[in-house]
């Protein structure tokens, strides 16, 4: 091979074969995937980094991002030919839990005011979507994290027996495929699988004045669930696009142990244990309308049917051992965003959000400090070629300062005492990066000669 050949070679493949390499690369590491909570309740709405620099503004409307098939399976025919794509966002979120007052359960012994200064975790999320779209007919995969949680306190905090570790992993994988059923309609639909393991430890009262108690309960169990997505896709006008998508309940039933040690070391019993979890089902409603040839407006509302999550109960020999009275209500997310098409290769974004927890003042726990939050997001696409893009994103999210109240009036704390305090300097800082790429790229049209 001469060296005018083998440098070609070497250029076609840095153009068409790593990118492809790379995606994959990047999706690999989802099941090392663990994070804060950043959608409500312990929902994670950081899917994609090119729909984040909008605050997920226009999810549902389609557009280059194929992530849009997780909020609307019809966006997968958006577009033609065989693409892929892969994202890793990396989530670093801060909350505080103030103690005012603390107290053991039935002996009512204060356990002091020692807080917690950061509860949550960081976590990486990574995701992968591919999606093959013909005249009509398309079909989209995607790996996706929709959940996920870990808060971490010391077993020696005031509210010990609220909780002490807590993890949320899940996977989920979603088949779908579109048709189009005219040139302003499409709708479509798919299977979604879903892998989720929840692992639940804090202090164990045993009758003994504080600080001897040292008793420690942990439950950690798994399951795979199936639900069902669908959606429509209306374009109203050239550049407009209207979107829906619903993401049905999904019901898991997590099998595994609850194990209770001395000092977290020392086991003292170890027994099967289940645990019923409804998923909420989903609505997101998108729009997409592109102004001229550069600006881009973009909104989204989407409704969370979090109030299917009234308690988590947890059963040993058939028996309720364990009760987590949480009495959710349904959760809320409205953004809006703009594009703007600096120049051929580069397109710039911004927008901001506004999401209500679904966590009532009056069950709010440690284990997951949720509050209503404020998002601005910024980002961009940089379109190395007509095939390969990157994105990139960056969000800041705003967490209120509210309270928790947590009493023996309710039966389900009877054995966890009172925890007075709030959740306070909540913030999160989000960075994502994304590859996509499109195997078929757009043909120019031939040059005709006489």
């Amino acid at each position: 091979m001469t060296m005018h050949k083998w440098a070609r070679a070497s250029r076609d493949w840095s153009r068409h074969v790593a990118p492809v390499l790379a995606i994959p690369a990047i999706a690999i590491p989802v099941a090392l995937a663990s994070s804060a909570a950043h959608a409500g309740g312990f929902g994670l709405r950081e899917q994609s980094s090119y729909y984040q620099g909008t605050s997920f503004a226009g999810t549902a409307a389609g557009g280059d991002g194929l992530a849009s098939m997780f909020w609307n399976p019809a966006a997968i025919s958006f577009n033609p030919g065989l693409s892929v794509e892969g994202n890793v966002t990396y989530i670093a979120p801060h909350a505080s839990i103030d103690v005012f007052s603390a107290t053991a359960p039935i002996t009512g012994t204060s356990l002091g005011n020692v807080g917690v200064s950061d509860m949550v975790d960081n976590g990486t999320l990574p995701t992968f979507f591919a999606t093959y779209a013909w005249d009509r007919w398309a079909i989209g995969f995607g790996v996706t994290s929709p959940y996920g949680l870990v808060t971490d306190a010391p077993c020696s905090w005031s509210g010990r027996y609220y909780g002490c570790y807590s993890s949320i992993f899940d996977m989920n994988a979603q088949l779908s495929v579109a048709y189009k059923l005219t040139d302003w309609m499409t709708i479509g639909g798919g299977l979604n699988v879903n892998y989720i393991n929840a692992k639940l430890t804090n202090a164990q009262f045993a009758g003994f004045a504080p600080p001897s108690n040292n008793l420690y309960a942990q439950v950690n169990g798994d399951d795979i669930g199936y639900g069902i997505n669908l959606g429509v896709l209306f374009t109203l006008a050239p550049g407009t696009t209207l979107g829906i998508g619903y993401k049905s309940q999904i019901s898991q039933t997590l099998n595994g142990m609850l194990d209770v040690s001395v000092a977290n070391i020392v086991p003292v019993k170890s027994v099967n244990a289940t645990a019923g979890l409804t998923l909420p089902d989903q609505i997101t409603a998108s729009f997409r309308s592109k102004l001229d040839a550069q600006w881009t407006v973009l909104g989204t509302v989407e409704w969370t049917n979090w109030s299917t999550v009234q308690e988590l109960t947890v059963k040993a020999y058939g028996l309720p051992v364990s009760t987590l009275d949480l009495q959710w209500n349904d959760g809320w997310f409205f953004s809006g965003g703009v594009e703007y098409q600096w120049d051929p290769k580069l397109a710039l974004r911004a927008g901001i959000g506004y999401e209500l927890t679904p966590v009532p003042d009056s069950t709010r726990s440690p284990r997951l400090p949720d509050t209503n939050r404020f998002w601005l997001s910024g980002g961009f696409t940089y379109n190395f070629t007509q095939q390969f893009a990157a994105d990139f994103a960056y969000t800041h999210i705003f967490g209120e300062t509210s309270p928790i109240l947590l009493t023996p009036a309710d039966p389900a704390n009877a054995l966890r005492g009172t925890l007075v305090g709030q959740v306070s300097n909540g913030y999160v800082d989000i960075i994502s990066v994304g590859l996509r790429y499109k195997f078929d790229a757009p043909q120019a049209a031939a040059l005709i000669t006489k």
